[in-house]
């Protein structure tokens, strides 16, 4: 897929120097010569299938070289048959997701989810018009942006962009315009400003009279005055790092360069940062509570803070993250607003797989743990269900993990979560009445009984 000087792609996808020229032409070879770079010193983001071909690993986001844009979605969907559905866009409401992760009293899951279209037809009252889930316009870009939403300590949260905008914009100008709209929410609530001591030699009199730099400066210069006072000024840290910022995206950006340009003349009083760590611990109080977003994005911009760091030229820039923790994190937000009454935990720790002479080893993490009813691990994947039918696509390394999370926790309840989407509905439909039993002898104390292996496919919000 490719858009502007963009090109898309969606998660283990490879690519070659060929796969380029549509949009790039003759600079191609540049740009395929750029991505190489950054795939020998950043393996772990972006690998090589072959001598001729690079592959895109677990992480989705962009990375951008001087000559263009490489944009790695989530591998929910097909992008050649993205591009060609049109006319259906998606968009499922809070309430409905909500509900599908609602535990029931008996501790069981929602699996009869389906994702529809509503709209208005005649005289405002709403139909339902139910889609097969291959005529649905499954969103990769919209989806990437909503799980980024629910991390925590990341300015994604607040952002006023459309589905619609986010849909035809490429994702770095997403990105971007992000930043604009919280800076111009920054601005219409108030730049910051603070009291700064300065010492000058002025003609006037201004401010507390330093004596002895006076009679030093000014023994022949009866007409000027040593003196210090605090001025009120903008020229502060946290404005200097929106003002870096702002100038480090506006060669970064088509787009947005007018906006950029417009906001760097708000600021034309305010130096750039010339140290960001200094800057950065600036104490803000609670009265500019309100700049902490847009200094979260100074953050991703300047100093690389997300999940995936990486090494190389300064020519380049990344914003990657792995979509294993992205979903997650996604599922267990979901979950515990869901189930606001529910102790659930994430990453929950104190068990350990092998426990001898006081030494403990092999430590046992389960992605959501609720105490005392089930276990849930996610995992961001397509079951491949036809390498064998009985097995599901479940891979025999997940089933053992289940075996040693049931041993220690002691839980009957334990699910396998799977994302729904395109990819993976049909296999949902096979499973929405089967239930994975297995025997629990040698795993719980009450070895009479059948601890219960269920699979959830996890709705998205695209």
């Amino acid at each position: 897929m490719i858009n502007n000087n963009t090109f898309s792609i969606i998660e283990y996808q490879d690519f070659s120097k060929e796969d380029l020229k549509e949009i790039f032409k003759e600079k191609a070879e540049i740009f395929y010569k750029e991505l190489e770079d950054f795939a020998k010193n950043n393996e772990s983001l972006l690998g090589f299938k072959s001598k001729n071909a690079l592959k895109a690993k677990n992480y989705v986001g962009i990375i951008q070289t001087k000559s263009g844009v490489l944009e790695i979605l989530p591998k929910c969907t097909n992008l050649d048959s993205y591009k060609e559905k049109k006319d259906k866009s998606l968009k499922v409401s809070k309430s409905k997701l909500n509900y599908a992760y609602t535990i029931s009293n008996g501790n069981k899951l929602y699996t009869n989810f389906s994702y529809f279209q509503e709209y208005k037809i005649v005289k405002n009252i709403k139909i339902k018009k139910w889609y097969s889930i291959k005529e649905i316009n499954f969103n990769p870009k919209n989806l990437l942006i909503n799980m980024l939403t629910t991390l925590k300590n990341f300015p994604f949260k607040k952002s006023q962009i459309s589905s619609l905008q986010i849909a035809k914009m490429p994702l770095f100008e997403v990105f971007i315009t992000m930043f604009l709209d919280e800076f111009d929410s920054v601005y219409k609530k108030g730049l910051m400003r603070s009291y700064v001591s300065s010492e000058e030699n002025r003609t006037f009199l201004k401010g507390k009279l330093l004596f002895n730099e006076h009679i030093k400066s000014n023994l022949i210069h009866k007409e000027r005055f040593f003196t210090s006072s605090d001025e009120f000024v903008l020229d502060i840290a946290p404005n200097r790092l929106i003002k870096s910022t702002l100038n480090f995206l506006k060669s970064k950006t088509s787009l947005n360069k007018f906006k950029i340009i417009k906001a760097m003349q708000m600021l034309d009083e305010v130096e750039f940062s010339i140290n960001y760590e200094k800057d950065f611990n600036f104490k803000i109080s609670r009265h500019f509570d309100y700049y902490e977003n847009i200094l979260s994005w100074c953050k991703i911009f300047l100093q690389n803070k997300t999940f995936a760091q990486y090494k190389g030229k300064n020519e380049a820039f990344a914003l990657l993250f792995p979509m294993e923790k992205l979903f997650e994190n996604y599922v267990a937000y979901m979950f515990k607003l869901a189930n606001p009454s529910e102790n659930v935990k994430t990453q929950s720790s104190g068990k350990y797989l092998i426990s001898k002479n006081d030494e403990k080893c092999f430590m046992l993490k389960p992605d959501l743990y609720i105490e005392n009813k089930m276990i849930l691990d996610t995992k961001w994947k397509i079951p491949d269900d036809n390498e064998d039918e009985k097995k599901h696509g479940i891979s025999q390394s997940d089933l053992y993990q289940m075996f040693a999370y049931t041993n220690k926790y002691e839980i009957k309840e334990i699910y396998l979560i799977y994302p729904l989407c395109e990819r993976t509905f049909n296999l949902r439909e096979k499973l929405k009445t089967k239930d994975i039993k297995f025997l629990a002898q040698g795993f719980l104390k009450a070895c009479d009984e059948h601890v219960k292996l269920k699979v959830f496919f996890a709705p998205l919000p695209f």
